[in-house]
């Protein structure tokens, strides 16, 4: 990531510190909205504002999250600095010991430091249980999720558990995978808040419909989920890679292979919800195109749904 740890203030990051870039694409995707059904604009125009005076409500990061991000994106991570930096947060450290002494780790004996918990979990399960760990208070905490908390951290987390498997083949992106598709849609969280927030900013205390808080959501949340990213210090290929993985084909160089392994991520994701087919030969045309451009068959995808199933029921009740 691009910020040092002695560049954090006590507030974290989010607040500040991101470009116009993925702004200024956000305000354009919801500005098409009401240019092309008018009866959008009561609900774009104050957005667009919040948007363009940085008054929208992000997602933010405590100075510990970001400095455990920062390490385990790092491919050379260090055990000692993790353990470290997760025993700076008590309630994260006391968690992440509980799921190391939890039945699917338990060992002869209780660990008693966050390093032996790390220990026994190994190196890549512990990277992964402490990102789940880590960010899911910072998703689930955001304002405006109500009812629909669930369902954002189930995809979250089962399109995690699918990069994790993708990535794996793909040596510049292995070791970020999983946080790639754990926050591949962290731009809905934004534009939730805004909504539970709308009411209060409108002399009518009008709110918008469901249907219009997702259509918002849908239109803008590559492009706020990128700037929330550049906002927490993540890396330049990193961000546009989020922001571009809805056409990944159009991404260049190393972020183009991370957006087509979130693309493909994210519509195994979807595949399991709807129910995986019992033939690799029923899979969905635009499924199977995406896991081409990664040169995986049908076969190989159908095996990468499998371990992100297996994955993805494991994590959800370790976190």
């Amino acid at each position: 990531m691009a910020s040092l740890a002695a560049d954090i203030g006590e507030n974290g990051l989010g607040a500040a510190g991101a470009s116009d870039r993925f702004a200024d694409a956000a305000i354009a995707a919801a500005r098409s909205l009401s240019q092309s059904d008018p009866s959008f604009a009561r609900w774009v125009d104050p957005f667009a504002r919040a948007i363009k005076r940085k008054r929208l409500r992000l997602p933010s990061l405590s100075p510990t999250v970001h400095r455990i991000l920062k390490l385990i994106e790092s491919a050379d991570a260090d055990l000692d600095e993790l353990a470290a930096a997760v025993g700076s947060d008590p309630a994260l450290a006391t968690r992440i010991m509980g799921v190391a002494n939890s039945s699917f780790f338990r060992g002869a004996s209780e660990v008693g430091s966050v390093r032996d918990a790390l220990m026994r979990m190994g190196v890549r399960e512990a990277r992964t249980i402490v990102i789940v760990v880590a960010l899911r208070s910072t998703v689930l905490r955001s304002p405006g999720l109500g009812d629909l908390a669930h369902g954002i951290w189930r995809h979250a987390l089962l399109t995690a558990s699918a990069c994790q498997e993708i990535s794996a083949e793909l040596p510049r992106w292995e070791s970020s995978g999983f946080l790639a598709g754990l926050v591949h849609e962290l731009g809905q969280l934004a534009v939730l808040s805004f909504a539970s927030e709308l009411p209060a900013w409108q002399d009518d205390g009008a709110v918008p419909s469901p249907a219009v808080v997702s259509t918002l959501a849908n239109a803008t949340l590559v492009s706020l989920g990128a700037m929330i990213l550049e906002s927490w210090g993540f890396p330049a290929p990193f961000c546009d890679a989020i922001y571009g993985q809805r056409s990944p084909e159009q991404v260049e160089g190393d972020a183009g292979e991370l957006a087509r392994a979130i693309d493909l991520g994210h519509r195994i994701a979807e595949q399991i919800d709807r129910g995986w087919p019992k033939s690799p030969d029923d899979l969905d045309a635009e499924l199977l195109a995406s896991g081409t451009r990664l040169g995986l068959d049908a076969d190989r995808l159908c095996d990468i749904a499998g371990d992100a199933e297996a994955s993805f029921e494991a994590l959800n009740k370790l976190s």
